[in-house]
């Protein structure tokens, strides 16, 4: 997504309201969430002309676009993890969608903690500290509870470096 795009959809985010919006970031990945969440944070005050251009141009867009842009697997995840809480979904969307379109670090993002461990606990502390930075804090946490207290040690007196 472009700069000029993150800046549109945050205004169109800003203007939906807050359940309209969070209904919509529900589709969107982490990387797009926070580029949006920054980009809002940003604004102070949206000039009337401006959310007029935006809001016309999003009605184009959807006019010419019947699929509105939606990307499908994100969707799927977010029904997933709805109806079956985050591991259970994370496990059954690797087996329904592999990792393809995600890479390195982002992919696991979206695996469950224990699958998360398993493929990081032979190596380096250091290299495991450095993949834990990069999760979310509550999913990192998860992460290092799977790992023998020795390891655990290790890996969190590195981060805490």
């Amino acid at each position: 997504m472009s700069d000029d795009g993150i800046q549109k959809g945050a205004i169109l985010m800003l203007a939906l309201g807050e359940d309209e919006a969070a209904e919509v970031m529900k589709h969107l990945g982490p990387r797009e969430v926070q580029k949006l969440g920054a980009a809002m944070s940003t604004m102070k005050a949206i000039q009337s002309e401006e959310l007029e251009a935006v809001l016309a141009d999003f009605m184009t867009e959807t006019a010419q676009n019947t699929s509105l842009g939606l990307d499908s697997d994100e969707y799927i995840r977010s029904v997933l993890t709805k109806a079956l809480g985050d591991d259970k979904a994370a496990s059954l969307l690797n087996r329904i969608l592999g990792v393809r379109d995600a890479s390195g670090i982002e992919s696991l993002k979206w695996m469950d903690a224990q699958s998360v461990a398993e493929l990081i606990r032979n190596e380096h502390p250091q290299i495991i500290a450095t993949v834990l930075v990069h999760l979310e804090r509550d999913h990192g946490c998860e992460v290092i509870g799977h790992f023998t207290e020795r390891l655990r040690n290790d890996v969190v007196l590195r981060i805490a470096t």
